[in-house]
Formats: C-alpha cells, sequence, structure tokens
C-alpha cells in the first residue's frame, strides 16, 4: 500500500493535482514526455481518463513494470481526443511510426518489415530478392510488407536451398555493405515459376510449394536430407499461413487493391481489418 502511495504521489508531483480532471472520459490517444521535451511513449485509450489513471495507481506487480517506468520519465503528458476507438488507434500507430518512442517497440519498427522480390532476366532464369528496403532493385516484382523477419526470412532462405536442389544457383556476389537485399540467381526452372510463386507470396494459392515438393521427391540429394527438406518445407508453410494468407485476407476485406502494401501503411491495414471483423461479429473495436 505504501508503494502504491508512492506511485501517486509521483505521479501528482510530476503532473499536476487536478491533471485527470482536465482529461477526457474520450477515445484518444496521449504522449508522455520526458524532462527534455522528448516522446518517451505513445499509447490509446477507449476512455482517456480511466487509461491515464491508471498510471496513477499502478502497483508492484509485474504487469504495472511498464507503466511505473513511464510514470519515473514523464514531465507532462499531452492528450488528444479522437471520434472513435478506430481513430485512436490508427492515429496511434501514425504517431508510433513517425517518432519511434523509447517505451514503444510493437509497431515502431515498420521500416524493418521485409518484403520478398521476384525477376526473370531470362525465361528460365529466376531471380529472388529479400529485403527491408525494396528501392535498392526496383526492377523486381516486390511483395509484402510483411511483419515478421523471422519467418519471412527462415521461407525465404529455405526456397534458395531447395530451389538449389531442383536447379541450379548461380554463385551469388557478396551483399555490397550497406545495402539490405539478398539476392540469388536460379536456372532451370519450369516455366511457370514466376507465376506461382507470385501467387504464393500474394496468399492466393500454395501450388507452388505443392509443386516443390512434387519436384523434390524424383532428386537423390533431396531424398537423402529428407530431415532437412522437410523443415524447409515446413518454414514455407508457415509463412504462407502466417504472413501471405493473413496480409491476403486482410486486404481482401478492407478492399486494398494496392501491391505490395507499403512498409508504413501495413499495421494500419491490418488495424482496419481487425475492426471491420469485430462489427461484423457484433462486438466493439478494441
Amino acid at each position: 500500500m505504501r508503494y502504491a502511495v508512492a506511485v501517486t504521489r509521483a505521479f501528482d508531483r510530476r503532473l499536476g493535482d487536478d491533471f485527470l480532471a482536465t482529461v477526457p472520459r474520450s477515445p484518444g490517444v496521449y504522449r508522455v514526455l520526458d524532462a527534455a521535451g522528448t516522446v518517451v511513449y505513445v499509447g490509446k485509450a477507449i476512455n482517456l481518463r480511466r487509461r491515464l489513471s491508471q498510471y496513477r495507481n499502478a502497483t508492484r506487480r509485474k504487469r504495472h513494470r511498464k507503466m511505473r517506468a513511464i510514470v519515473e520519465s514523464a514531465a507532462r503528458v499531452e492528450f488528444e481526443p479522437c471520434e472513435t476507438e478506430l481513430d485512436a488507434e490508427l492515429r496511434e500507430t501514425a504517431l508510433i511510426q513517425s517518432l519511434t518512442p523509447k517505451w514503444n517497440v510493437v509497431g515502431a519498427f515498420s521500416f524493418l518489415y521485409p518484403s520478398i522480390g521476384l525477376g526473370a532476366p531470362e525465361p528460365r532464369h529466376a531471380l529472388f530478392a529479400f529485403s527491408t528496403t525494396p528501392s535498392e532493385r526496383p526492377e523486381l516484382d516486390w511483395h509484402g510488407a510483411y511483419r515478421s523477419r523471422d519467418i519471412t526470412g527462415g521461407a525465404f532462405f529455405a526456397l534458395m536451398r531447395l530451389l538449389a536442389l531442383i536447379g541450379h544457383r548461380e554463385k551469388t556476389p557478396r551483399r555490397p555493405k550497406g545495402t539490405r537485399t539478398w539476392t540469388f540467381e536460379v536456372r532451370r526452372l519450369p516455366s511457370s515459376w514466376r507465376d506461382d510463386w507470385s501467387a504464393f507470396l500474394r496468399g492466393e494459392s500454395r501450388a507452388a510449394l505443392s509443386s516443390l515438393a512434387i519436384a523434390l521427391l524424383d532428386k537423390p540429394r533431396a531424398r537423402r536430407d529428407a530431415g532437412t527438406v522437410q523443415e524447409d518445407l515446413s518454414a514455407l508453410d508457415r509463412f504462407y499461413r502466417f504472413e501471405a494468407q493473413k496480409l491476403a485476407s486482410a486486404r481482401h476485406l478492407v478492399g486494398d487493391a494496392r501491391w505490395p502494401i507499403p512498409q508504413i501503411d501495413r499495421d494500419a491495414l491490418f488495424i482496419r481489418a481487425r475492426a471491420l471483423r469485430s462489427a461484423a461479429s457484433g462486438h466493439s473495436h478494441g
């Protein structure tokens, strides 16, 4: 109890005894600034006053640890009412992306969301690329942006290993220092490779993965390394389910025909899709 009183006093001392009385009970976003005027945290709320009062009443509980740290950092708090909960969530996302506050991790680094590029210098000559900066290779057809670098990168490099078993992978030049694009060339692939893998990356069809698995059955090296091959196929399946299909579903639901989806717009797309699903199921957003 004594500890909770100390947090309450710290909150009132930093923000003023009457601060909460000035905060509306509406949806909105709030920005926590330190003594230097730097935004260290951005949050959203269905009810701004209720949410900010939770910081004032933070306890020793583990789940309140971040709240306590934010209160310790705070010199002032700014709030911005919004018309709806959805508006508040979209505004929060935009602020986090532009300000990258110290205490915000999720959504702060959309510029690191990965994409996969395809190119075809010749009919059966495939060019595959993985990058968080697609602008480094504007001549390629880019797919994404996806959210998880682990899932997307794991699938991409698994695909490169598997394609080397059914085609001929060219020796890859070393990635130039300071760039964020990995590029691989593979020859002697089926003529339909580009359409099939484009549909796979769009989350529209897994036919490319099925065809790849069948082709690998005829390769002695693939049969000999069956365990590793299965792990790589599983990595591609995981990517399709958790990245490609989910992105396709969100685009379809929102009616966003753009492709690729810009990194900075991806989170907002999923927020809108989630709001539409909630509305369709009769639940309130947030």
